[in-house]
């Protein structure tokens, strides 16, 4: 069964408003950058515009990333804020159909629309004319009520998931500073932890890709935690480029494209050359992440208004830190690796409830699954 179909245009506003950056902050500031890939939402932003006009949107406008959508960046906003221009802002006609459009956007069928009538290779942008003209399926409303709810309920259930680790990751930074206050002695942060580079396997060779091997770019930022990558290599591919594969707990920081952003890798993975691989003998791995975020937040601050590009070794090898009794490292790892570990296991939880969020909306979409 198919439902009737009405073109996206007749159901939603394409918003255009514009405001002066300087009203944007990096809590709520939205661009392709800090929205994640395969519908993940979106993290805080690393800055701002420094110049120019920023777009304006509100809660409940859903916003989709209008650069390369094939890494399917959509989220529907919470809160009142900007966003760049690249970043496309739709408000739903009729507020009864929102959660049953945020559906219909974030299905695979519009991302693969959107691939195929974009423009541009290298950075292929969607098609604005044609994105207008989609064609959304509409059943009567008592079924897109039924899709709409489907599909923000298991959203709400990701949004709580993310909400406690996000509590975890405060709770874990405080014990962490609590101590971290008490230290006196200073030390070079490479006195205490080991920046490793990564590489990247030939392109060109087949067998060195689309193996089992998780391998983190700056686009797998996660929120901290990693647990599945754009791109997998093989074992003949971690062989052949720069990088070991790292293990679990493993910190992650971005060193180019985004830079600044930790990461934790939630299983072993190796790494490209855009980033770095934070590891020690001194440090339990699980704490390595809380040195971390000091150093990046020094380095930022020596920034000051320069803009942030890059961190190359020497960076690392400038800053100081405090170093904490080896006795007090043990104990505090003993309580923070069992907050880290239980935001593992609802990263894990998030990945089975999209997909199974993603497996049934096609399904409700095509009249497969319909209301008796």
């Amino acid at each position: 069964m198919e439902y009737p179909v009405r073109k996206l245009n007749e159901l939603v506003t394409f918003r255009r408003e514009v405001a002066s950056c300087h009203k944007a902050t990096i809590y709520d500031y939205i661009s392709t950058e800090n929205m994640l890939s395969d519908r993940g939402g979106v993290v805080e932003a690393t800055n701002v515009p420094a110049k120019g006009k920023v777009k304006i949107f509100n809660k409940g406008d859903i916003l989709i990333s209008n650069i390369r959508p094939y890494f399917k960046k959509i989220l529907k906003a919470k809160f009142d804020g900007y966003c760049s221009s690249d970043v496309l802002v739709l408000t739903p006609v009729s507020l009864s159909d929102e959660d049953y459009l945020y559906g219909v956007l974030s299905a695979d069928t519009f991302f693969d629309y959107v691939t195929k009538t974009s423009k541009g290779t290298k950075m292929p942008r969607g098609d604005i004319d044609a994105i207008r003209n989609y064609s959304v399926p509409w059943p009567d409303h008592e079924m897109r009520t039924f899709i709409g709810e489907v599909y923000s309920t298991i959203d709400k259930k990701l949004d709580a998931n993310k909400l406690i680790n996000k509590n975890l990751l405060d709770l874990a930074r405080r014990l962490f500073d609590q101590e971290y206050q008490k230290a006196r002695k200073v030390v070079p942060f490479t006195d205490l932890i080991q920046i490793n580079g990564g590489g990247t396997p030939k392109t060109g060779v087949k067998d060195y890709w689309g193996g089992s091997i998780p391998f983190f770019t700056p686009k797998d930022v996660g929120d901290p935690i990693t647990l599945e990558t754009e791109k997998y290599i093989t074992e003949p591919g971690l062989a052949k480029c720069n990088s070991r594969l790292y293990p679990k707990g493993t910190t992650f920081v971005t060193a180019r494209g985004t830079v600044g952003k930790l990461g934790l890798a939630g299983v072993p993975m190796a790494v490209n050359q855009s980033c770095y691989a934070l590891t020690s003998e001194i440090i339990p791995s699980s704490l390595i992440y809380f040195f971390a975020e000091k150093t990046v937040k020094s380095l930022r601050k020596k920034a000051n208004g320069v803009v942030f590009n890059a961190i190359v070794m020497r960076d690392f090898n400038s800053e100081r830190v405090k170093e904490i009794k080896p006795t007090v490292l043990s104990k505090l790892s003993e309580v923070i690796r069992p907050l880290i570990d239980i935001m593992i296991i609802n990263e894990e939880e998030n990945i089975q409830l999209a997909n199974i969020r993603d497996s049934l909306l096609p399904k409700l979409l095509s009249g497969e699954i319909k209301l008796s």
